[in-house]
């Protein structure tokens, strides 16, 4: 078995998003070709001393992520020695931004198995049933179109694996700009640190570990899902709501910073992500829709330049509170009303879909006349 830190995929992207953010610093020659070769040692040391790299697809290439943001880490503490006390404070900021990624994960990967004995029960069968009140198990087709097809299946988890990296890459796009709309840092960290939490209110793992003897080949009849906690072993509660959408659809949100080009690619990686989260068996329709008004809050929380008096603002995080809550007491105590007729879930979801993005929209252009009127403001 091994014992290497490159055997997580999720954190190798992770580290590399550590060692994007430092490239985006412009770093002297020198100081980067050291980064390189250090990630080289410590690959090569990896591979001879802890027992290899791992056995997830791409592991190869994807592994190199682990070594290259360890590097750009450790380069970084050293610049910050070496740098004149005028450039201390910009590389010190661009050390705690590639550092606290990692760490965070870290933490919550330790965090996240004590959900198992913190919530020994789940309510996977209440977000089952309520997909199934949809007519169809989304999960369930989506995850057969990759039972035989593993190139396809591969791809997929490397999209499900690589959020962080796209993460990184739009902060470190937001460092450039002279005064930042969003506190994208604070509210990607946010994101981990209360999402996580959520996962104790509605625990739930996916139907690739709830149902395992079922998934993807054979969905229960509605009929036949008994809403009730049920218990599952060695499965982390992660589930609810989906941070991994969340994550991606906060980034395309945030993305407007970028030409169109850059937009296009962003929203294309959303709907990769909303396929690979159903696909792959991680999480279920319901906790999908669940993160677009969690998402809501977290926006309208780290928005900076529009106060939180406006309507914009006020509207979107109250809306998101009111919401998210309402699904999550819907869901667990009275999931009866989404299995009236299928009208009622997809009512429900295009509501809150919906509303969420309309409520984004006014936020946005909010944010764009507050970003208009510093504008005019620093030439007058």
């Amino acid at each position: 078995m091994s014992t290497s830190f490159a055997i997580n995929p999720t954190f190798c992207f992770t580290l590399l998003g550590s060692f994007a953010i430092y490239l985006w610093t412009r770093p002297p020659r020198a100081f980067w070709l050291a980064a390189l070769a250090l990630a080289f040692g410590l690959r090569v040391a990896c591979i001879r001393l802890m027992g290899g790299l791992g056995a997830y697809y791409g592991v190869r290439w994807i592994s190199w992520g682990a070594f290259l943001g360890i590097a750009s880490i450790i380069v970084l503490a050293v610049q910050v020695v070496l740098a004149p006390r005028s450039e201390r404070v910009s590389l010190r900021r661009t050390f705690f931004a590639a550092s606290v990624f990692p760490l965070c994960a870290l933490l919550i990967g330790y965090f996240i198995p004590l959900t198992i004995w913190l919530r020994p029960k789940t309510y996977d069968a209440f977000l089952l049933a309520f997909d199934g009140g949809l007519g169809f198990q989304p999960s369930f087709v989506l995850g057969r179109l990759l039972v035989h097809h593993a190139t396809l299946w591969g791809a997929t988890t490397i999209v499900y694996y690589a959020l962080p990296v796209e993460v990184a890459i739009l902060y470190a796009a937001y460092r450039a700009l002279p005064r930042q709309p969003v506190a994208l840092l604070a509210l990607m960290l946010c994101l981990m640190v209360v999402g996580d939490a959520q996962y104790g209110i509605f625990p739930a793992v996916g139907p690739a570990y709830a149902f395992r003897e079922s998934y993807p080949l054979r969905p229960p009849p509605l009929a036949q899902i008994a809403a009730e906690p049920i218990t599952v072993p060695e499965a982390p509660r992660n589930c609810m709501p989906s941070l991994h959408l969340a994550g991606a659809l906060l980034a395309w949100w945030n993305s407007r910073i970028w030409p169109r080009w850059g937009r296009v690619l962003t929203f294309l990686f959303l709907l990769a992500t909303a396929f690979a989260t159903l696909a792959l068996g991680e999480h279920y329709l319901a906790d999908l829709v669940v993160a677009f008004p969690f998402s809501l809050i977290l926006q309208a929380a780290w928005t900076q330049n529009v106060k939180f008096t406006q309507t914009a603002r006020q509207s979107a995080f109250w809306w998101g509170w009111a919401v998210t809550a309402t699904w999550l007491v819907l869901l667990r105590y009275f999931l009866g009303i989404f299995l009236i007729s299928p009208l009622v879930p997809w009512g429900a979801i295009l509501a809150t879909v919906g509303g969420s993005l309309w409520l984004e929209g006014k936020l946005s252009a909010a944010i764009a006349w507050g970003l208009i009127h510093n504008k005019i403001a620093r030439h007058t």
